[in-house]
């Protein structure tokens, strides 16, 4: 029983080892070209409070 815990523990390192060896290199994220760039984000969702605000204020003058 030991031998069978023993064998199936080396196989499951072996088996690990080889993945991360052969294993596609892991993306580096690009803030380039998306809408993901956390320094606009910040910035765009400033704009979206202001323009909800807004709309906000538009819809209590037109309703009173």
């Amino acid at each position: 029983m030991k031998r069978v815990l023993l064998g199936l523990g080396v196989a499951a390192a072996i088996a690990y080892a080889l993945r991360e060896w052969f294993a596609a290199p892991l993306p580096q994220p690009s803030w380039d070209e998306t809408d993901n760039d956390p320094e606009d984000l910040s910035q765009d969702l400033a704009q979206r409070a202001r323009e909800a605000e807004g709309a906000q204020a538009t819809e209590e003058t037109s309703a009173g």
